[in-house]
């Protein structure tokens, strides 16, 4: 009997951990192998591409993300061939496979953690006996059972981590690495409310895993762990290692309850990280407290943003801050000052989700209570509720565009920060806002743009609203290029004359010794702009190459005329 295991993930770069652990369990006793796709490919290929090995049973792990593309997947594998057997796993289809069985072509669900549940069904299925397995579901008999896996049994087998074909591809991909599983929290609208209580891998087993992906060629390794400072002595465990082991060219990504944290532990982080090592993501979703309540979220908001305040004069970890609009209770005004809360912190990107109502999930079952209407197709995202309307959750979706272009990209560092200083403090997201309807009046696309233009409608807004940063604009628009680019303003020099001008800087020696610069770099990687008002002082643009990275260099000079 032939086993293939697959999934659609959401990007290249993502990989399957789930795949891997069920092929570890079960390598050695069936003959099973597994196959990733990404969503953007083309069903008809990736179903022929499975056939074409001629397997007896596919299992496909299923998620938000990928949900419907599967179901189309299947429908496709089912036609071409009726005699396969499918199986589904995954968080999507856990909670609800009486919905999923009734309404997909699929034979076996197994909700939970299916490693070694695997096992047991393929094993029913090779010999012909009752498939009566705690934790799988048919369309006759639906089990209620949500599997968890023995940890230290996991541990024993061989690494999923370190299997041969990933190793070359570590340096292009994220590896997802998880010391526990479970979460300790009972968040309304998570998944993860539903698995109770926290278990951890065993120590020599986590120091084994990465201690392969330090000796490796990995980039980022992210942490999947739920709450991964949980447990004090299990983090500093963990930290302790990695620290220690620091290798240049990796970097740590993992979830973080900040209410947690304590000064000692900041401390810590403060005095013995080096930059650019860890990324911490800490998700805060609403200040409002009744919101929290009503979502059993506990959280005390002014100790959390004094942990991330730490953190951040710390300079040495980037902060990930998380926000939900469309939680219950919840207002346009009132989200609005959730939003100017944690946008204060300044942290490096501050991600803007809209609630889910995912499956399984206590919020979707009371949807009712709330008034909360949603899409019915994934991801199940709401289009309003009680409390705010989708007319208002369309104005913070123009808003948290403008967020993603125009703060979470960090290409518009100078100018951002003057605006949110000045102009907009205390009111950004009224900046964000006032960018998306301006968006909106000018009919500029929200999607699809070029860097140009996204510099360009910028410019044009703060013309609009008579604010001058055109200089920190250039500037922020120069370091985003590693050659010198065309410029998204108007007034620019005319080809001719800015030929001649770098032409003769290019023969100034003294200008050149002084700044080690040369003739071929300042003709073909410098921009020259006059500055204003003045006749003869420009600024020169010098776009350095070094191991692929560019280096900007911003001089001033001042032509003087020969009497």
């Amino acid at each position: 009997m032939k086993v293939i295991l697959t999934t659609l993930n959401a990007k290249y770069i993502h990989t399957s951990l789930a795949l891997r652990w069920l092929y570890v369990a079960n390598k050695d006793r069936f003959d099973i192998s597994f196959k990733e796709y990404v969503i953007k490919e083309d069903i008809d290929t990736m179903a022929d591409n499975l056939l074409s090995e001629a397997p007896d049973v596919i299992g496909i792990s299923v998620y938000i993300w990928n949900v419907e593309k599967t179901k189309k997947l299947i429908e496709l594998l089912k036609e071409r061939n009726p005699r396969i057997t499918i199986i589904l796993g995954g968080p999507e289809v856990t909670y609800e496979p009486e919905f999923f069985l009734a309404n997909w072509h699929a034979d076996y669900i197994i909700s939970g953690e299916g490693e070694f549940v695997l096992g047991e069904l393929l094993s029913a299925l090779e010999t012909g006996a009752p498939v009566e397995i705690a934790g799988v579901s048919t369309g006759n008999a639906i089990s209620r059972t949500i599997v968890k896996a023995d940890l230290e049994k996991l541990a024993a087998l061989p690494s999923p981590y370190q299997l041969e074909e990933d190793r070359e591809g570590m340096k292009n991909r994220l590896v997802y690495f998880e010391t526990s599983r479970g979460c300790p929290y009972q968040c309304q609208y998570c998944l993860s409310s539903l698995e109770k209580g926290v278990r951890y891998f065993p120590q020599q087993y986590i120091i084994d895993n990465l201690s392969y992906f330090i000796d490796s060629n990995a980039k980022q390794i992210k942490f999947l762990d739920r709450t991964f400072n949980l447990n004090r002595q299990h983090t500093r465990f963990v930290f302790d290692f990695l620290i220690e082991h620091h290798r240049p060219q990796l970097s740590c990504q993992f979830e973080i309850y900040a209410d947690l944290l304590t000064d000692d532990a900041i401390d810590y982080l403060n005095e013995r990280l080096l930059e650019n090592y860890f990324r911490f993501e800490i998700g805060i979703q609403s200040t409002y407290e009744p919101t929290n309540i009503e979502v059993s979220r506990r959280q005390d908001f002014e100790l959390l943003s004094g942990n991330i305040q730490k953190l951040m004069d710390g300079g040495k970890i980037d902060l990930h801050l998380d926000l939900i609009a469309g939680l219950p209770y919840e207002t346009f005004d009132r989200f609005v000052k959730s939003f100017n809360d944690v946008f204060r912190l300044k942290a490096k990107e501050l991600q803007l989700g809209f609630l889910k109502m995912l499956r399984g999930t206590a919020l979707r079952r009371n949807a009712d209570k709330y008034g909360y209407i949603y899409n019915a197709q994934a991801p199940y995202e709401i289009e309003s509720n009680n409390a705010v309307s989708k007319q208002e959750l369309m104005r913070i979706h123009d808003a948290e565009h403008a967020l993603e272009k125009y703060w979470n990209s960090g290409k518009f560092s100078r100018t951002m920060k003057i605006l949110t200083e000045t102009y907009y403090k205390g009111r950004y997201f009224e900046l964000f806002d006032e960018i998306g309807q301006y968006y909106n009046r000018q009919q500029y696309p929200h999607h699809g743009y070029r860097l140009e233009d996204i510099f360009s409608y910028l410019h044009s807004f703060l013309v609009s609203k008579e604010i001058d940063l055109f200089n920190e604009l250039r500037t922020d628009y120069y370091c985003n290029f590693k050659i010198r680019p065309h410029g998204f303003w108007e007034n620019k020099l005319e080809k001719k004359v800015r030929k001649q001008l770098l032409y003769q800087i290019g023969n100034d020696k003294p200008f050149l010794k002084k700044h080690r610069l040369n003739r071929r770099i300042i003709e073909k990687q410098a921009a020259i702009d006059p500055v204003d008002g003045s006749v003869n002082e420009y600024l020169l643009t010098v776009f350095l190459q070094d191991e692929g990275k560019a280096e900007h260099l911003f001089l001033s000079y001042t032509f003087i005329e020969e009497e």
